[in-house]
């Protein structure tokens, strides 16, 4: 009897083997260009997430086919096409910048692919889309957080960098202002920055001249990073506070002891991170890379952990993982998916419900500072 047992056993494993498929899951990064930071850390996190499990339940290999966009709207779309029409994939994942997914979400609701978000904030990406889900928090909450931990530090009146190019700041900038004004803070004027700008000696006149309590920064860290140095050097002390957009090393390369005390909201840091998954993340990531666990790679792993858990739903129900409705369905309706970064919730939005931390470069570091939670 035992003999017959381990017969069936080992021929219900060769058929396993023998059957087992290839899942692929479409990437879209920016791994060069202006943003490049942004895609290559969440390339690094999603690497450690695929190292971890690429195997579904039922035996099946997951594929990931990674494509650089360059951080242009253009390109982010045309990949997602690519991957959907020419490679087959099941699922994308991506992009960083909100502009970028916005760019993107259209073609993926066109073909009723489940599309990814880690990383883009801006609540436009996900509204009125069914195909959208993100594994990050949103810039109303993010701006409120900023708001409220500036007015908390009695931080009563504010100028507002806002990059009038990226979707992201113009959206972050606008819930800064809606929640630092209801808390009874004023804001004093909204200053203008583009992308790729070097130049912002005309900007710090203007916020010097104002003796501000707080500078809301609302853009990315290529221009965080000049404008912090250049204040400084202009004799401006206010401080800044940025978000999640800001917190990556280029900062403190590029503004050096300037970014000393730049408060900035984020969805992670390692100090904080208490679950098993994230100290078995944290444990990875400081063997491969020798370095500090960052957000943006931690939300990528997240994203990735969200697309398994939904493909490995839809096998428990007799599905295949390939079953894009069934997938997107679990995407969206994700409950207490215990994540790198937190506990995560998607809302009927598609959006992420979870806490996000604030953090300051101190030392050349980023510290945490304290939790806040929704």
């Amino acid at each position: 009897m035992k003999k017959t047992l381990s017969i069936v056993a080992a021929a219900a494993l060769m058929s396993g083997i023998a059957f087992a498929k290839e899942v692929k899951v479409g990437v879209v990064l920016p791994l060069t260009g202006p943003i490049a930071a942004f895609g290559q850390t969440s390339k690094a996190g999603l690497d450690i997430a695929y190292n971890q499990n690429h195997k579904l339940k039922n035996g099946d290999n997951v594929k990931l086919i990674v494509l650089d966009d360059r951080g242009d709207k253009v390109e982010a779309a045309t990949a997602v096409k690519r991957l959907i029409d020419k490679n087959g994939v099941t699922v994308i994942l991506g992009e960083v910048a909100s502009g970028n997914s916005m760019a993107m979400a259209p073609v993926a609701e066109k073909a009723k692919t489940p599309m990814i978000t880690h990383a883009s904030t801006n609540p436009r990406v996900t509204k009125g889309k069914k195909y959208v889900t993100r594994a990050c928090f949103i810039d109303p909450f993010q701006g409120a957080v900023m708001a409220k931990y500036a007015l908390d530090n009695g931080m009563k009146n504010a100028v507002v960098v806002t990059d009038a190019k990226q979707d992201y700041s113009v959206g972050l900038s606008k819930a800064f202002k809606k929640a630092f004004t209801a808390g009874g803070g004023k804001i004093l004027k909204t200053v203008l920055i583009n992308s790729g700008d070097k130049d912002f000696n005309a900007q710090v006149s203007t916020i010097k001249s104002m003796h501000p309590d707080i500078i809301a920064f609302t853009g990315y860290y290529p221009e965080a990073a000049l404008m912090v140095k250049q204040a400084r050097d202009m004799g401006v002390k206010t401080p800044f506070i940025g978000a999640d957009g800001v917190g990556f090393p280029e900062l403190v390369k590029i503004g050096g002891k300037a970014a000393e005390g730049f408060m900035y909201t984020d969805h992670f840091n390692e100090a904080a991170a208490s679950s098993p998954e994230a100290k078995a993340y944290v444990e990875a990531f400081h063997k491969k890379y020798h370095k500090a666990a960052d957000s943006m790679g931690a939300l990528a792993a997240d994203a990735y952990g969200m697309i398994l858990n939904a493909m490995n739903q839809c096998i428990d129900e007799g599905k295949q993982p390939t079953d894009k409705e069934c997938v997107n369905e679990h995407l969206r309706h994700t409950k207490g998916y215990k994540g790198i970064t937190g506990v995560i919730n998607i809302d009927k939005n598609g959006n992420a419900v979870k806490s996000a931390v604030i953090n300051e470069v101190q030392n050349g570091k980023f510290v945490y500072k304290t939790t806040v939670n929704p």
